[in-house]
């Protein structure tokens, strides 16, 4: 379970869980905004690099960690971006790269393509940066601050909590499974899922149960930490943000 719950425990670990989660959103977001809207080179090549740098620097995520929260979206990035590149069907352009059969690609294609996947994962990174560093109560308790209904994040809290106890479950039934040296098929594969469902259903009978015992109508407030603000974090956040900018002006007025 240690490897799929590793973002949430390198976000309660790590040390920028100390920093103010309006800083880290100031950091993520404007790096997420300047991937979106910067060309391939320099600017998505500089936000993934600063998101890796920082990720993988001063807060101290393991890089095993974010590579393996990265890998599924790589999977749909690559996708996307062959998808982008390479044309199905229509006329081959006479400066085409190739030509196989009804696929055919040419340098424009190709240049989009590139933009797309450049995007994406610089983008992701970004958002990465906030994910590996922000536990998820941290995030609701902030949007609870900036005037979020409270119903709506008692929402997202529960069905957070929920996930956690779909995945225990899911490991313990594959544990028993394996202990019992089960082979997998059909019906051992429909005897998991029901079995599961069960047992979910009976962890979310006990979660209301309780909230309904500590008086929960549509409000569960919790307790923020106390943090300080940091106008070094913010200084640095904006240098960030400021230096790619700067590169991608360079490189267009040149």
């Amino acid at each position: 379970m240690a490897h799929l719950t590793a973002l949430d425990d390198a976000a309660w670990q790590g040390p920028w869980r100390a920093v103010r989660v309006g800083e880290k959103v100031v950091l993520s977001v404007g790096l997420l905004v300047t991937a979106l809207v910067s060309p391939p080179w320099p600017g998505c090549v500089l936000v993934a690099i600063a998101c890796v740098a920082l990720t993988c620097g001063p807060a101290r995520i393991p890089p095993r960690t974010l590579a393996i929260a990265m890998a599924p979206a790589l999977t749909f990035l690559v996708i996307g971006g062959v998808t982008v590149a390479v044309v199905l069907g229509g006329t081959p352009t006479p400066n085409a790269l190739f030509t196989w059969g009804p696929l055919w690609a040419d340098p424009a294609t190709v240049s989009k393509g590139v933009t797309a996947f450049s995007r994406g994962v610089s983008g992701t990174l970004s958002v990465m940066l906030l994910a590996t560093t922000t536990p998820m109560v941290d995030l609701l308790t902030w949007l609870r601050g900036l005037g979020m209904p409270s119903p709506l994040v008692d929402i997202a809290s529960l069905t957070y909590r929920l996930l956690f106890v779909l995945l225990s479950s899911a490991l313990a039934i594959h544990a028993a499974q394996t202990a019992r040296l089960g082979r997998i098929s059909v019906a051992t594969a429909a005897s998991a899922t029901g079995s599961l469902l069960i047992r979910s259903w009976a962890h979310a009978a006990r979660l209301q149960a309780g909230l309904e015992g500590r008086g929960y109508t549509d409000d569960l407030p919790t307790l923020p930490r106390a943090r300080s603000a940091s106008p070094a974090f913010l200084a640095t956040a904006v240098a960030v943000v400021g230096a790619v900018w700067a590169a991608n002006l360079v490189v267009i007025l040149t």
